[in-house]
């Protein structure tokens, strides 16, 4: 067969380099610009508001093809998809990487593990969470959507303290005060529950939460509600309810006695993309940022027709902490026995006089 000259091979080698470096600057803008318009924009507009719900990780198809092409074509332009591609990757997809999950502190009678997990109402396989909650061996539970309680928790759990108002289920190898309940206005929904745990440590407050869904409003778009204006319109209406119920919730779960070491988990049903969520519990320490190690995505895990089946892309089920603790591990679940995977993390009060974390 004939072959091309050298001369002809070396104009196209130089013609797809130059195409690699052309792209691979765009890309690196395009990245910048996904980045700023999500974390900026965030639930402050219709658009970016749908578009931290949808799975992120597509976002990295261009770097990492523009990569394998620089490696290929031009080398040096490798480095702009690296950027592109860490850009995204830790920004916009919540990679996190610690160091703490590769050398975890020895277990200590002092560490207290808390678990939490939106159950769906213990279905559809419970028995898979319940054998995650064993290998976790936590001191403290806290479950939403927990409204009728099978004996396979209780049974396996037994000698522990519960408390259970409506759908909030929270438990304890110690003494457990529920300190009251809480009913958000503007869906008229019990958003979250707060108790006293008396542990051996002295008493901890744990706060149970379950916010309401982004689905409402995001279930409104069309291609026809977006002409029209409805389906944008419906969104920001509800990103507005949404704030609202999370500053409400918010205040009720603060008002608690000075210096007390506080927990809140549960389901947010929001990204650390979220104004939203930045707004009101931004200021608190995300244990899986901290001690993490992944994505720690956690629903959905029903299978949905345009994404992989039972593989989540939000991390929307949060574990925050107060200043007084040190966090030491945390990790999601594996399994699928609900829509959600649960977030366990493992923490250790800290001396009171060290210096804030």
């Amino acid at each position: 067969p004939r072959t091309r000259p050298p001369e002809n091979q070396e104009r196209v080698r130089r013609r797809f380099a130059r195409w690699t470096i052309f792209m691979s600057i765009a890309n690196v803008f395009f990245s910048v610009g996904i980045v700023i318009l999500l974390l900026e924009a965030s639930e402050n507009w219709w658009f970016t508001g749908a578009l931290i719900y949808v799975p992120q990780t597509p976002f990295l198809i261009p770097s990492i093809c523009l990569l394998a092409c620089s490696c290929i074509w031009h080398l040096r332009s490798a480095w702009l998809n690296v950027t592109s591609m860490g850009l995204l990757l830790f920004t916009v997809c919540g990679f996190h990487f610690s160091m703490k999950p590769f050398n975890p502190p020895v277990t200590s009678k002092d560490d207290v593990t808390v678990l939490s997990c939106n159950v769906q109402n213990f279905q559809p396989h419970f028995g898979e969470v319940l054998r995650e909650v064993a290998r976790s061996k936590p001191d403290i539970v806290v479950f939403q959507e927990a409204r009728e309680v099978p004996e396979m928790l209780t049974d396996y759990l037994e000698d522990w303290h519960w408390q259970h108002s409506g759908q909030f289920l929270v438990g304890s190898k110690w003494p457990i005060e529920l300190l009251g309940e809480f009913d958000a206005s503007p869906y008229q929904r019990t958003s979250a529950i707060k108790v006293r745990v008396k542990t051996p440590l002295g008493p901890i407050i744990v706060g149970d939460v379950h916010l309401q869904t982004a689905r409402r409003g995001l279930t409104d778009l069309s291609l026809g509600s977006i002409v029209d204006g409805d389906g944008p319109a419906s969104v920001e209406h509800h990103a507005f309810l949404r704030d609202e119920e999370a500053l409400q919730t918010r205040a009720f779960l603060s008002g608690n006695p000075a210096g007390t070491p506080f927990v809140i988990a549960g389901d947010f049903n929001m990204p650390e993309t979220s104004s939203i969520y930045d707004t009101h519990f931004g200021d608190l320490r995300d244990v899986f940022a901290e001690a993490g190690l992944g994505f720690g995505y956690t629903a959905p895990c029903r299978p949905v027709r345009f994404w992989l089946p039972r593989v989540p892309w939000l991390r929307i089920d949060h574990v925050l902490v107060s200043d007084n603790w040190e966090t030491l591990e945390c990790y999601t679940g594996e399994f699928n026995g609900s829509d959600h995977r649960l977030v366990a993390a493992r923490l250790s009060l800290r001396d009171p006089q060290a210096p804030p974390p």
